[in-house]
């Protein structure tokens, strides 16, 4: 008959935190061959349990828990052990209530994973992007291809692009591209100030958007594979319900290429919160107003967004539209990581989304990382340490040039940089509280009209 494995063969099944319950709980018995037999018994029945159910922390420590309080009572009962010391609290009380109590921890478990589910769009899927990891692992895809090697598109933006079909699903345009409507809402309309560079004073703007500010979605997602094929467009569908109902974004553009319209071209998207960028006649604050929003479905891995070459040539397609319909220069067309900022404290960076890698040659768009920051330039902000490090050690080459402008600025005006970046930070702070104003008096308006 083969014999039972040693402890110290077994103890390797258990990590830290169990084998030290074990060790408490063997401490309760005085007689070593009891205490030798309870480890043993405890060990073999935990093994005996599905692989599945040890793998899962929460449910591995209650498996292990109910084993244990099956071995003591074992012994307790059993004439042969001898006796063995039970406490009257709590181990004598858990041993006669262990069935209830493992129901109560299981259901317990359940209703967590049911809240967790309904607490925001993605929470719910961590657990199933962990059981995707462990039965297939993440394959090289063209979605790992860093996006900077994307080719460059030769020739320029075509000048007229034109809409062949509309229905009541969606568009086609003459270029090719196809925008799916199902989920589009209208959104407020758009109503900002422009500052100009010269100093003279804002002009209150609306109709037409101004540029695109582009994001990174970065929820979760399944790997792009095709046994996930299902899940990959159940997650879409989930994501751009949750994005329609609170009119996040105008465009998202889907892992397949395909592209959905989700707040109209003329109405308010939230997008870009507290933002600055400039063209060359003006500046701009809180770009909500005046930028579309245009989202990969995308996710943060190594160091880079993950796009598919699919989603390239979609939004290429997607610029050239929105550029040809609305006027759009290419200077107005950025990433959200290098217009997003920290107003109370003055920051660039504050959300770093294609703050590194986006394709612009591949959308027939200038390199903006060259450009310096308006942020910096025109209103003084700066960055910290953090940042630098969300981006792994480095910034873009456009936030030392800014740099060095700011330097030589100050140098001419005969004050030090820290002198200069106050006085911008307070013209950022006039320009930006009479957007506040702005927006306060159009919400009462509009409250006012209801």
């Amino acid at each position: 008959m083969r014999s039972p494995p040693s402890p110290r063969d077994l103890l390797y099944l258990l990590n830290r935190g169990l084998r030290a319950r074990l060790d408490s709980l063997s401490s309760r018995i005085p007689d070593p061959v009891n205490k030798l037999w309870f480890i043993n018994r405890t060990l073999e029945g935990y093994e005996a349990q599905p692989e599945s159910l040890r793998r899962l922390p929460i449910v591995r420590s209650i498996v292990f828990h109910y084993v244990a309080l099956e071995s003591i009572g074992e012994l307790a009962g059993s004439t042969g052990q001898g006796e063995i010391f039970l406490p009257k609290s709590p181990l004598r009380m858990a041993y006669r209530l262990r069935h209830a109590l493992l129901l109560i921890a299981l259901l317990a478990v359940g209703y967590t994973g049911y809240v967790a589910g309904n607490y925001g769009y993605g929470v719910g899927r961590q657990g199933a992007d962990w059981l995707f990891s462990q039965l297939i692992p993440v394959p090289v895809v063209a979605s790992n291809i860093p996006p900077t090697s994307f080719a460059a598109r030769a020739s320029p933006p075509p000048q007229n692009v034109w809409l062949v079909e509309e229905d009541d699903d969606g568009e086609l345009w003459s270029n090719g591209l196809r925008v799916v409507t199902t989920f589009e809402t209208p959104g407020s309309s758009r109503s900002y100030f422009a500052f100009p560079r010269d100093g003279s004073p804002p002009i209150l703007k609306g109709g037409a958007p101004v540029g695109i500010v582009y994001h990174a979605s970065q929820n979760d997602m399944a790997p792009l594979a095709r046994e996930f094929s299902r899940s990959i467009l159940s997650t879409t569908q989930d994501l751009l319900g949750w994005l329609s109902r609170r009119e996040i974004y105008n465009y998202m553009i889907d892992r397949f290429g395909q592209v959905y319209r989700i707040v109209s071209d003329d109405g308010v998207a939230v997008h870009a919160g507290a933002s600055i960028w400039a063209d060359e006649d003006y500046q701009y604050l809180n770009l909500n107003e005046s930028f579309i929003g245009v989202a990969f479905e995308s996710r943060w891995d190594a160091g880079r967004e993950l796009i598919t070459p699919a989603q390239v040539q979609a939004a290429l397609n997607l610029t050239d539209v929105l550029r040809s319909r609305h006027n759009i220069a290419d200077q107005n067309c950025v990433p959200h990581g290098l217009v997003s900022v920290n107003p109370t404290k003055k920051l660039i960076g504050y959300h770093a989304d294609w703050a590194r890698g986006f394709p612009f040659g591949a959308l027939g768009l200038e390199d903006k990382y060259l450009l310096p920051p308006p942020s910096m330039t025109a209103f003084g902000f700066s960055f910290d340490e953090d940042l630098v490090e969300r981006l792994g050690g480095e910034l873009w080459p456009g936030v030392a040039r800014a740099e060095r402008e700011l330097k030589a600025r100050a140098q001419r005006d005969g004050i030090t940089s820290d002198v200069l970046r106050a006085r911008l930070n307070l013209r950022y702070q006039q320009n930006i509280d009479l957007v506040t104003a702005s927006k306060s008096e159009g919400a009462d308006r509009t409250r006012a009209r209801r």
